[in-house]
C-alpha cells in the first residue's frame, strides 16, 4: 500500500511539474517536487523503500515530461545513497538531513541530467548551465522542502517522536 500511495504521489507532482510549475520561477529555475519528494520519502522511510520509490518516481516523470526515458531514474539514483548515508548523523532530527539530501541530490540530478543530454547530442555550455541552472536549482529545491517534507513526514508509519525537534530520552523502565 505504502508503494501505491508513493506512486500516486509521485504521479500528482508529475502532473505538476509539466503543468503548474513552469509558471513559477524563482532564480530563473522551477522547484522539483517530484525530486524533493524523493529526497524526503528516502531520508524519512528509509534507503531501502527509496531504492523503489526512487526508480518509479523517476520513470513516471520521464513518461510525463519530454526528458529521454530513463534519465530521471538514473538521476536520482544518488538520492537512496545520499539517505543511506544520513543514516549516521549526528543531528537528531531528520528534516537537516532531508534538506541536505535534497540541495546534494539536486546536484548530482543536474550534473547527470546535462551528462545524459550531452550524450544525446545536444550541445551544453557546462559552466553556464551549472551557474545558471543546476546550483539555483539546489537552492530552491532545499527552500521548498519544507511543503513536501511535512506531509511525507506526518503520514509516515515510522513517525518518531521529535522528529522535527529534540527527542526526549526516557528510560524503557
Amino acid at each position: 500500500m505504502k508503494y501505491v500511495i508513493a506512486v500516486g504521489v509521485a504521479e500528482l507532482l508529475a502532473v505538476l511539474h509539466v503543468s503548474v510549475m513552469p509558471y513559477i520561477e524563482i532564480l530563473g529555475v522551477t522547484p522539483d517536487f517530484v525530486l524533493v519528494f524523493v529526497a524526503a520519502w528516502a531520508v524519512v522511510r528509509g534507503h531501502e523503500e527509496a531504492a523503489i520509490v526512487a526508480p518509479l518516481a523517476g520513470l513516471i516523470k520521464d513518461l510525463a515530461t519530454s526528458d529521454p526515458l530513463g534519465m530521471s531514474i538514473l538521476a536520482l539514483t544518488p538520492i537512496v545513497l545520499l539517505a543511506a548515508a544520513t543514516r549516521i548523523r549526528a543531528v537528531d532530527t531528520e528534516f537537516l538531513p532531508t534538506i541536505a539530501v535534497v540541495a546534494l541530490g539536486s546536484l548530482g540530478y543536474g550534473i547527470i541530467n546535462m551528462i545524459v543530454l550531452a550524450g544525446t547530442g545536444q550541445s551544453m555550455v557546462w559552466s553556464d548551465s551549472i551557474v545558471r541552472v543546476v546550483l539555483p536549482g539546489c537552492l530552491v529545491n532545499a527552500l521548498f522542502t519544507p511543503l513536501v517534507y511535512l506531509p511525507v513526514h506526518i503520514l509516515s508509519a515510522q513517525r518518531r517522536l521529535g522528529a522535527i525537534g529534540t527527542r526526549r530520552l526516557t528510560s524503557p523502565l
